[in-house]
């Protein structure tokens, strides 16, 4: 079978022309991903290369060689520099520029001119490099998380193998419209560009579509001053995670937490200092959860913890370490020493058979009975009703955060 060669430049031409100004229009229309710009200018610089390599016989050889493939080699560059701004890494001016300077003194420098076969090899060299690069970053960035992260990393792969393929047969690859491509073979390693440009093009989109949702998602699960989960989020993730501890038959655990006296913080120092306190406060509390313990801002100064695969024991054991390790030093704020404590209400569905408001209902019960016994303290809903405050499971530790706080006051 015999193919076109004029017939496969120029549907490259259109191909990644068009690719180029796909990406060159979403990044119009919604510039929050630099990357965009960059895949964009990728394509259309690899279109502006074909451009010159199909004239290979009717324009000197500075330009359909030496410049066409220098810009070949940039088009990867500029791959791999869009994925580094997709992760927010530095754009790398220095080494975008690295690979088309290597070619460019290779070529003068050297007797590539006259080899087919140098030529392809250095450029199969310098674009396999930056393909491998992006690679790496999509890996060591998180970017591969993403399923259409994955894809991409899929189809750079198997665009650094045609490259590999492509050195064994460059004495016989074309550079000419006179000259035709015979064979499947041949034909597939020169249509490569074309599939890869179309289906990269679209992955990229994925890519950038993917991550806008997911932040757009976190955006509107997530408190903005504390970073925790807000009430939305914390319903979504903890309901998820009271079901899973259902169907396996494990218990959960429900800590409410409110701060003591906050309106006094705002209305003494200002909102401002009463900013600081729950963000100090949400770093605090933070520092002594588990790795499976979902956390969330609920209300004003209100706060709450699941705790999945957790019985009462477990449970009570964190809510004194919150408590003391909120109670053992206070918050700086300025020239202001911010004293700060905490109230906590505790519930355990042993079976995590019932629902999430009926365990915050509660978890308030037995937080009101903590204000009520005079605040800075952990109160617990027992199954039979009844409201029991908790003592530290270790009183040696109390007693340590407490010499903390002693010693806070006299300095």
């Amino acid at each position: 079978m015999i193919f076109d060669v004029r017939t496969l430049y120029t549907s490259s031409i259109l191909i990644l022309g068009l690719v180029g100004l796909l990406l060159l229009w979403a990044w119009l229309q919604n510039r929050r991903s630099e990357a965009l710009i960059w895949w964009a200018l990728s394509f259309l610089v690899s279109t502006a290369g074909v451009v010159l390599l199909s004239d290979y016989d009717k324009i000197p050889d500075l330009w359909t060689v030496d410049v066409a493939l220098m810009l070949f080699i940039l088009a990867h560059g500029l791959v791999w520099a869009g994925v580094r701004s997709f992760v927010d890494r530095p754009f790398p001016w220095l080494g975008l520029i690295a690979g088309p300077a290597i070619w460019l003194i290779a070529y003068q420098t050297t007797d590539l001119d006259e080899s087919t076969m140098g030529r392809v090899l250095l450029v199969a060299t310098l674009s396999s490099a930056y393909t491998f690069c992006a690679i790496w970053v999509m890996v060591r960035d998180g970017a591969w998380k993403l399923r259409s992260g994955r894809l991409a990393i899929i189809l750079l792969a198997a665009h650094t193998l045609g490259h590999v393929l492509r050195i064994p047969i460059a004495d016989y690859y074309p550079y000419s419209f006179e000259a035709d491509v015979e064979g499947i073979a041949m034909a597939g390693l020169t249509l490569e560009p074309m599939l890869f440009a179309v289906a990269l093009g679209f992955v990229l989109l994925l890519m950038t579509r993917e991550r806008w949702d997911a932040e757009t998602t976190l955006a509107a699960t997530t408190d903005v001053l504390t970073g925790s989960f807000n009430r939305r989020g914390f319903f979504e993730a903890a309901d998820a995670a009271r079901e899973r501890a259902h169907r396996n038959g494990e218990s959960v655990s429900l800590l409410l937490l409110d701060l003591d006296h906050f309106k006094h913080v705002n209305d003494t120092y200002g909102h401002a200092a009463g900013d600081e306190v729950l963000q100090s406060f949400t770093s605090r509390v933070r520092g002594v959860l588990h790795v499976d313990d979902i956390f969330g801002r609920i209300g004003g100064e209100e706060f709450t913890i699941l705790m999945p695969q957790a019985g009462a024991g477990e449970a009570e054991a964190l809510a004194e370490r919150v408590r003391n390790t909120v109670d053992a030093q206070p918050i700086m704020w300025r020239a202001n020493r911010i004293r700060v404590s905490v109230s906590v209400g505790l519930a355990v569905d042993p079976e995590a058979g019932r629902s999430l408001d009926e365990l915050l209902e509660d978890a308030d019960k037995a937080l009101y009975e903590a204000k009520r016994l005079g605040r800075n303290q952990v109160v617990a809903a027992r199954s039979d009703d009844t409201l029991e405050p908790v003592v530290d499971p270790n009183p040696e530790r109390a007693h340590r955060d407490q010499t903390l706080r002693d010693a806070a006051e006299e300095s």
